[in-house]
């Protein structure tokens, strides 16, 4: 007798403390997590459809949800939102090329030494204008930028200034 011939067998408050316990598995988000990590939007995925008697089918996907993931059959481009647990990644998969060198690292961030008094420097204001003046006084923390004459100083943290370069 195999699993199936017991399963047809056993009560149904049985077969229903296997339904609950088979779900709870499935909605462990350590699981989900693990089968999210082998995923990635774009990537071409095998899915178990609702018909069981139907073979696995292909399908893409869309879009990677909390608890399920929006996958697009290939054959029919009909949308599916389906539970982790029914998407398998290809050994085949398209994944995205890998870059080869690694992203150059972000510009370090401007530090009193790096300006003087006299200096040309821009900085974008509280209301996201762009502003360009001399520095006129190097603090502790900031510096005293004079944008015109006529209006007062404006004082800048340096990691918000950038040095203008007058060719």
């Amino acid at each position: 007798m195999d699993i199936l011939d017991a399963l047809r067998l056993a009560p149904s408050a049985d077969l229903y403390r296997l339904y609950l316990t088979i779900r709870r598995m499935l909605d462990n988000p350590k699981r989900i997590l693990e089968s999210r990590r082998q995923l990635h939007i774009g990537m071409t995925v095998s899915y178990v459809a609702d018909d069981l008697t139907q073979p696995m089918r292909q399908g893409r996907i869309l879009e990677l949800r909390q608890t399920q993931a929006l996958v697009e059959d290939i054959a029919t481009r009909r949308r599916w939102s389906l539970s982790y647990a029914a998407v398998i990644a290809d050994a085949t998969a398209t994944t995205p090329s890998a870059p080869h060198d690694p992203p150059p690292p972000p510009p370090s961030r401007a530090q009193r030494e790096d300006f003087m008094i006299g200096d040309t420097v821009a900085f974008t204001d509280q209301h996201l204008h762009e502003r360009i003046g001399t520095v006129v006084r190097v603090n502790q923390k900031t510096a005293s930028i004079q944008c015109n004459p006529d209006e007062g100083h404006w004082r800048v943290s340096f990691a918000l200034l950038r040095k203008v370069v007058d060719l």
